[in-house]
C-alpha cells in the first residue's frame, strides 16, 4: 500500500511538472529514440535555450520513463528549471528525483541544486545582481538550504559537490547568526528587553562561530544593565573583553 502511495506521489509530481511548464502542444520528439531526445536536450542546454531543454527532457521522461537516458534527463532537467527562473518547478524536480533514485550517488547533485535553489530564495535577475543583505530577510529558506547543503556534505562527502557546499554553509551560517541579533537589535531599540536578551542568546548558543557573537554580547550587556541585573551584566561583559579585547570602533 506505502510503494503505491509513493509511486502515485511521483506520478503526480511528473504530471506536474509537465502541465506547469508546457502549453497542450504536440510533443515535437514522440517516437524519437531516448538518446537523440537527451542529446537534444543536452545541446539546448548547453546553448542556454532553457525552454527547449526542458521540452526534450519531458518528452524523454514521458515516452521512456525509468529508463538511463531519462534518469540523466531528470537530473539535467533540475539545472534547466532552475536556469529558466523557475524555482518552484526546480525544487519540486529535484524533489522527486531523491525519491525516485534515493540511493544514487548522482542523488547528491539533487540534494545540492535544492540548496542553490534555496539559497537564491527565487530571486529575480536584478537582485541576485545588485547589493542585496540576506540577513535582512526571513530566514526560512535559507535555514532549508542549509539542510540540503548539510546533506551534500554528510552524506556525500567526495561528491564534486562537496566544497562549494561547505563554503555557503558557512555563509549561511554566519547569515543566520547575524538576522537573529537584527532581531536583537530590534527588540532592544524598542526597549522589549527579555526579548532583545532571549534573540541574543539564541546568536550564542546556535551560532556561536559567527561574527554576530559580538553584536549579541553587546545586547545581552544592555538589555540586562535595562533590567537591573548589575551581576549578569558584568558576567557578560567580562566574556566581551576577553573574546573581544578591541571594542568596535
Amino acid at each position: 500500500m506505502k510503494m503505491k502511495k509513493t509511486l502515485l506521489a511521483l506520478l503526480c509530481s511528473s504530471l506536474f511538472l509537465t502541465a506547469c511548464s508546457s502549453d497542450t502542444k504536440p510533443d515535437p520528439y514522440l517516437g524519437n529514440t531516448a538518446d537523440y531526445i537527451y542529446a537534444k536536450g543536452q545541446t539546448y542546454l548547453h546553448k542556454g535555450d532553457y525552454n527547449d531543454a526542458i521540452t526534450a527532457y519531458q518528452s524523454l521522461d514521458s515516452q521512456y520513463p525509468f529508463e538511463p537516458y531519462s534518469q540523466k534527463g531528470d537530473l539535467a532537467l533540475i539545472y534547466a528549471y532552475y536556469k529558466n527562473d523557475q524555482a518552484a518547478l526546480a525544487l519540486t524536480a529535484a524533489d522527486r528525483y531523491v525519491h525516485l533514485y534515493p540511493s544514487d550517488p548522482t542523488v547528491a547533485y539533487a540534494y545540492y541544486m535544492t540548496g542553490v535553489v534555496d539559497f537564491e530564495n527565487g530571486r529575480g535577475f536584478l537582485q541576485r545582481r545588485l547589493p542585496y543583505d540576506m540577513s535582512q530577510r526571513n530566514p526560512d529558506n535559507y535555514t532549508s538550504a542549509f539542510h540540503s547543503f548539510n546533506q551534500v556534505v554528510t552524506a556525500f562527502p567526495n561528491s564534486p559537490y562537496a566544497q562549494d557546499a561547505r563554503r555557503r554553509m558557512v555563509y549561511l551560517n554566519n547569515t543566520l547568526g547575524q538576522y537573529q541579533l537584527n532581531v536583537a537589535d530590534f527588540y532592544l531599540e524598542r526597549k522589549a528587553y527579555v526579548a532583545a536578551a532571549n534573540r541574543a542568546q539564541n546568536v550564542l548558543i546556535n551560532y556561536p562561530q559567527t561574527p554576530a557573537v559580538q553584536g549579541a554580547l553587546e545586547v545581552i550587556i544592555q538589555s540586562y544593565q535595562a533590567l537591573g541585573l548589575p551581576d549578569l551584566a558584568k558576567n557578560y561583559q567580562a566574556i566581551l573583553n576577553k573574546n573581544y579585547p578591541n571594542p568596535k570602533a
